[in-house]
């Protein structure tokens, strides 16, 4: 039977999600569409009702939903209750919408994708769901030993759950003259079309320790932006769409509720970077 995907967000035309998992459909010979959706917020919950009324198979949420849906939602997995975020929603077939992040996941995939040992220290720029999912993946899948969440407003950083030992919040301040870490991850809304355009301060990343690398989860990759100033000083650098990629094929597979063959991966990793 073929059935309806999408992601919701506004704005939502930049987003490359429905090439990706069109390609994915594409791949596995199914006939499904996954289409973007154009919501604003206060209409979340009424298109997710409607979403599920009509027989989604499934939904992404995008920027600014995926802390509203904590709300609206009638359940919630393990993951997006830790992190209090939700990116993917489950239509149970009781009518009933279970609410889950694979942003978490999707990043650990990401990071793998990069040289190097497991970085033991990290800073994570940015205070939003997409942050939160990064912080989750640093203490629980890969296992830092130190993590440094950086916010212009650090007392709205919240975490309540295991591994806040190992968690320091502060303001831009605290690394204006020194990153220490070998690991800096971008999850503000700076390089991406319409936000802004420089950081509160110019990040010291020549002091950056041992194998430096540097992810923004923004894309496509600005020019000039964050990652090419890094790649400058000889730090491996990766944009958003490995974590796309990733928390897309964790996505699927909990809608279709099957593991996704390399085929269909591969394929959708193409759709996004169009190689």
């Amino acid at each position: 039977m073929r059935r309806c995907f999408g992601v919701f967000g506004d704005p939502i035309a930049h987003s490359r999600s429905p090439a990706m998992h069109s390609a994915a459909f594409a791949a596995l010979g199914l006939d499904h569409a996954y289409l973007p959706f154009r919501v604003e917020a206060a209409v979340l919950e009424r298109a997710l009702r409607g979403a599920a009324a009509l027989g989604f198979g499934g939904v992404n949420l995008t920027v600014p939903h995926k802390r509203a849906a904590l709300a609206i939602v009638d359940a919630l997995s393990d993951a997006a209750a830790r992190i209090g975020a939700v990116n993917t929603i489950i239509f149970m077939g009781d009518g009933r919408m279970l609410g889950d992040n694979t942003d978490s996941p999707g990043f650990a995939a990401a990071l793998s994708e990069l040289p190097g040992a497991r970085p033991r220290r990290a800073v994570v720029l940015g205070g939003g769901g997409a942050s939160r999912a990064v912080v989750d993946a640093l203490l629980h899948e890969v296992g830092v030993d130190e993590l440094a969440w950086v916010s212009r407003d650090p007392s709205r950083l919240r975490w309540e759950g295991a591994g806040a030992e190992r968690l320091r919040r502060s303001d831009y301040g605290a690394i204006a003259a020194r990153l220490d870490a070998e690991l800096l991850v971008n999850c503000t809304t700076i390089g991406m079309h319409g936000g802004p355009a420089d950081f509160p301060i110019a990040l010291p990343l020549d002091t950056m320790e041992g194998e430096a690398r540097v992810i923004d989860i923004v894309y496509p990759r600005p020019s000039g932006g964050l990652l090419d100033r890094a790649e400058a000083l000889g730090a491996a650098v990766q944009d958003g769409l490995p974590m796309l990629l990733w928390q897309g094929v964790r996505a699927l597979e909990r809608w279709l509720e099957r593991e996704l063959p390399a085929d269909a991966v591969a394929a959708m990793r193409a759709a996004i970077t169009g190689s």
